[in-house]
């Protein structure tokens, strides 16, 4: 019976041994275990004679010739599939929070690219076992030169976006083993000439370089400049409103409007807010015609009024309370008022009344914090394993909101170290406010003393006008 004579070519320089039968191309091997499944699948006898020179024909070497170093090129290919799909996961992971959670277009575009970048390492850690195999893919080495230069280009970046603050990041531990992977890695597909067989190289190495810059100009844009030039502005106000006279029980009824308006272009967190009215008490006295000098520089310093016939005694809170609940999120154009009563005796001894507000503000297109700080801590129910700390001896009560704060870019997000906003309304007899600090924690675990600039993250507080009303006439203006 005749059959087919089997024809295996000399070795390459890779020891692969390409296989003809019949003069047909039917594959190639590595060894002769691997040779007799080619011819297997080819319909030939599992016990062929490879010795017999009439059915088999070696050139250029004999059958013990087999030059492959199989643990070598596994190792290889274990090692360049492994750090791809590392990179794979670490770019994926980056960008999915911005491509599904970024508030701007640019900030959205740089996830999906960094989602796309990671799934064409996926591709190329496929295209590793073809490519350090038998190569039956023609564009193998390419993909995987992709994926390659794809880890180079975005390690850099986080690595040279880390060097700014150069901040220990647990993720500093991928960083650093990925770039030195990726010298590598392009020192092997350069000995390799990987490139070699790729179609149009200078619209390939053009569309690389251009893929790479609209990710950096994205991130550039986004992180840097939006931030820097979107008008943002908000419009805090406090009123009072139509006194009205209890028609039953001598109390006057001083309504106050307050309001908080987003007249600018970005959206914003609201981090905290209070308002408060207070009731001036002072002592008289008409005769009086002039200022002593030790009265004026003493107002001054206290950065009060000058006034000839008042001196100003004690100021009372008579309503204090927040406008907008912390974490709430306002819109651009979003105009909020809500209104408060302040109920006092008609015959109470002040002669004004003054009300004010403010708002403190995260920029949305800075920052983004966790809804954990909606739920608030009381100063009264403090625990020992809390943060809480004051030097004077009876701290004021207070009310405390406090998460974790994230950059709206998750690039910076991954080479910083966390940073947590906390934001305190005082409750005090004669006066109330809001404070907000961001910083990270320290070595002990706990918030470090060392607060940050609010400001570059975006963090404003908005102070009202004081709104002024003279008490004496209340009652004559309240309606019976």
């Amino acid at each position: 019976m005749n059959r087919p004579r089997v024809v295996v070519q000399g070795p390459d320089g890779r020891g692969l041994r390409a296989i003809t039968i019949g003069g047909a191309p039917a594959g190639s091997a590595w060894s002769q275990r691997d040779l007799r499944r080619q011819l297997r699948r080819a319909g030939l006898a599992p016990d062929l004679d490879l010795a017999d020179r009439a059915l088999v024909t070696w050139r250029e070497a004999g059958s013990d010739v087999w030059p492959d170093r199989t643990w070598r090129r596994r190792g290889t290919i274990a090692l360049l599939s492994a750090g791809l799909l590392a990179s794979m996961v670490l770019l994926v992971h980056i960008g999915r929070v911005d491509a599904f959670g970024a508030l701007t277009f640019s900030g959205r575009l740089t996830g999906v690219l960094f989602m796309l970048a990671g799934a064409a390492q996926g591709i190329a850690a496929a295209a590793v076992y073809d490519h350090w195999g038998k190569r039956t893919l023609r564009y193998s080495g390419a993909l995987v030169l992709v994926g390659v230069l794809i880890t180079v280009a975005s390690q850099g970046l986080l690595l040279g976006v880390w060097f700014q603050e150069r901040e220990y990041t647990p993720y500093l531990w991928i960083f650093l083993p990925l770039s030195l992977w990726s010298l590598w890695a392009g020192w092997i597909l350069w000995s390799e000439r990987a490139w070699t067989g790729i179609p149009h190289p200078k619209s390939f190495t053009a569309g690389l370089t251009v893929t790479a810059l609209l990710a950096s100009a994205n991130f550039a844009y986004s992180a840097l400049y939006q931030p820097q030039t979107a008008l943002f502005h908000f419009v805090v106000e406090a009123k009072f409103g139509t006194p009205r006279r209890d028609p039953k029980r001598p109390l006057v009824h001083v309504p106050v409007t307050l309001r908080v308006a987003n007249d600018g272009d970005v959206p914003a967190y609201v981090l905290n807010s209070i308002y408060w009215v207070q009731g001036r008490e002072s002592a008289f006295d008409g005769g009086r015609t002039k200022l002593m000098r030790e009265e004026w520089r003493t107002d001054v310093e206290s950065g009060r009024d000058v006034e000839l016939h008042a001196r100003p005694t004690a100021y009372r809170t008579l309503n204090t309370g927040v406008v907008v609940h912390p974490d709430s999120w306002v819109y651009p154009g979003a105009d909020f008022k809500t209104e408060r009563v302040v109920q006092l005796p008609a015959n109470a001894g002040y002669d004004q009344l003054v009300a004010a507000m403010s708002v403190i503000i995260l920029r949305g297109d800075r920052g983004k914090i966790d809804p954990k700080y909606r739920t608030p801590v009381y100063s009264w129910r403090e625990k020992t394993d809390r943060f809480f700390d004051c030097s004077v001896v009876e701290c004021p009560d207070y009310v405390m909101h406090h998460a974790r704060v994230r950059h709206n870019n998750n690039i910076l997000n991954v080479t910083r170290r966390p940073r947590y906003v906390s934001s305190d309304r005082w409750l005090r007899e004669t006066d109330s406010g809001i404070t907000v600090w961001i910083s990270p924690f320290n070595t002990k675990g706990k918030l470090s003393a060392h607060a940050e600039p609010a400001e570059r993250y975006g963090v404003d507080q908005y102070v009202s006008g004081l709104a002024v009303l003279p008490f004496p006439a209340l009652p004559l203006q309240a309606a019976p």
